[in-house]
């Protein structure tokens, strides 16, 4: 039986080494994929954004909370709330922290965003989601020139997708995308993604760099959106144009 119980343990103790062995290996190759463009920076860059710049719109007075509702006019008196679309969001910093909302169940979630500095801390990030499933933790890392634009972004976010069949699944995605200017001052981005993979090393090794186009969100809202806004410039009601019955969205600020 002694015997027995000692192998038991010697036996358990390779297993956990290699698990742990495997974990650092796809650490440092994540880490790798991370500084994968950094190549392409050619200017200073700095951690801390001079303003706050929230779903393509620079935000006025600097904000720590906004309350978003939605609502579907289904009549020209009547309207219906729609929660999936009503957020609550909370800033720190000059930064996205945290969102709360509902899903299309109506089940309640809370997207917390966690800043690093230097790299991200991956490690960090897989205990925080295995102690709290209920919170979807979002790891980001920024950097910006001098004038505040943003120069290279790392992402990385896990979440549960319910299936018809009523299968949960794991999704999650990691996204590098890097802007380099060039001498004459005109920029280029560049993106690798990495999205619904299981990790592993080599898969990590082979994603491809890609160039893409940006695309200014708030010019093409202002097109399609009749506004409303406050006395420091951010709106308060977004009404959708060329509508009979259209989604309007509303907002109040916490400065």
């Amino acid at each position: 039986m002694k015997i027995n119980k000692i192998l038991q343990i010697i036996l358990l103790n390779i297993i956990l080494t290699n698990c742990n062995k495997k974990d650092s290996e796809i650490y440092v190759a994540i880490e790798n994929f991370d500084n994968s463009l950094d190549y392409l920076i050619t200017q200073k860059t700095y951690n801390k954004v001079p303003y706050l710049v929230f779903q393509a719109d620079t935000l006025k007075n600097n904000p720590v909370e906004i309350i978003e509702t939605c609502y579907l006019k289904t009549s020209d008196k009547d309207s219906m709330k729609i929660d999936a679309n009503c957020h609550i969001y909370k800033f720190a910093n000059n930064e996205l922290f945290i969102n709360v909302s509902e899903d299309q169940l109506g089940n309640r979630f809370v997207q917390k965003n966690i800043y690093f500095s230097n790299k991200i801390d991956n490690e960090l990030l897989d205990k925080l989601r295995r102690q709290k499933s209920d919170t979807i933790y979002i790891g980001n890392l920024k950097k910006y020139d001098n004038k505040g634009n943003l120069v290279k972004m790392v992402r990385t976010t896990e979440w549960k997708n319910i299936q018809s069949d009523g299968l949960i699944v794991i999704n999650d995605n990691r996204l590098l995308e890097v802007y380099s200017k060039n001498k004459d001052g005109n920029v280029t981005p560049y993106r690798k993604e990495y999205f619904n993979k299981k990790y592993n090393v080599d898969s990590l090794k082979n994603l491809k760099v890609e160039e893409f186009a940006t695309t200014n969100l708030w010019d093409n809202d202002k097109k399609e959106y009749l506004y409303k806004f406050d006395k420091y410039g951010n709106w308060i009601e977004k009404k959708k144009l060329n509508s009979k019955y259209p989604e309007v969205y509303y907002r109040t600020y916490k400065y």
